[in-house]
């Protein structure tokens, strides 16, 4: 294939950093720069109106006794709750417990994930023997996988983690791997015939361009990572927010099963956000 550039191609832009890494470097500094301005200006009012909405309808549900006290808390009863737990030192013990567990599993999922991802959209021999052993891994509910790694592996923080990467692992995999094959293949073939290696047509190439099904995949596994955490705090644990909210509800404390679901809620909240913002800095195009 030619080198030259046609009409509608953008083989050579793609390849640039080949020759002048420095540039991309001062590009990804200035698309961080475009990121933390578009943060400052999100639309951060039509979201705490929605929570406002949601805390009118909340406090009208419970004056009206929609449903009893003890299955409903009003807000301000969830409220000091929460100010209780931070207060006596067991809302961070809880929420590091479990951020701990989450991001472990998460860690582990994305590197295996990102490593067979490669192989298998390069392949489709591999692809094809892979793909029972992983869709064995979504096939059974975690809610009954969970007793048998507790079993397996203990009570301790291994048991949790696995559970989390088992979670995780799928989107990831399924994410890199569609960004890969949704390359097109002249801009390979292009890199190639201008003296690309494979390790540079990967990092200069194949990444940049799988980017942002690879972070769609980040987004949804870091969600799902503190789902799988809480999973596993549900069957035996003795501490993070899935233990405080069986401990809660066990003393029927429904204010305080409240307090540690709408933390969860806030962690889970926080990283898909985080996400967004990181494909803003990475992702120009």
């Amino acid at each position: 294939m030619s080198s030259t550039t046609q009409p509608g191609t953008r083989s050579a832009v793609d390849v640039r950093p080949l020759a002048r890494p420095t540039a991309t470097s001062r590009l990804a500094g200035r698309s961080l720069s475009r990121a933390v301005v578009q943060v400052g200006g999100l639309p951060l009012i039509p979201s705490a109106l929605a929570v406002a909405a949601a805390l009118v309808l909340w406090q009208a549900a419970t004056d009206r006794a929609v449903l009893p006290p003890y299955v409903l808390p009003p807000p301000a009863r969830v409220l000091a709750a929460w100010l209780q737990l931070l207060q006596n030192g067991s809302l961070w013990h809880h929420v590091s417990a479990t951020l701990s567990e989450a991001l472990a599993g998460f860690a582990i999922a994305l590197l295996v994930g990102g490593l067979l991802a490669y192989p298998l959209a390069h392949s489709e021999t591999l692809s094809r023997l892979a793909s029972p052993f992983i869709a064995t891994t979504q096939a059974m509910p975690m809610i009954a996988l969970a007793p048998l790694l507790v079993m397996w592996f203990g009570l301790g923080l291994t048991s949790k983690v696995i559970i989390c990467a088992l979670i995780v692992f799928f989107p990831i995999l399924v994410s890199t791997m569609v960004g890969l094959r949704s390359i097109d293949r002249e801009l390979l073939e292009a890199a190639r015939s201008l003296g690309a290696s494979t390790r540079q047509t990967l990092w200069y190439v194949e990444l940049p361009l799988a980017m942002r099904p690879v972070l769609g995949g980040v987004r949804l596994g870091l969600t799902l990572a503190m789902t799988g955490a809480i999973v596993g705090e549900f069957v035996a644990s003795d501490a993070g927010l899935g233990f405080l909210m069986v401990l809660s509800r066990t003393n029927f404390d429904a204010s305080m099963v409240f307090a540690a679901a709408l933390t969860m809620a806030a962690i889970s909240t926080l990283m898909y956000k985080f996400v967004g913002w990181l494909d803003q800095a990475l992702i120009t195009w």
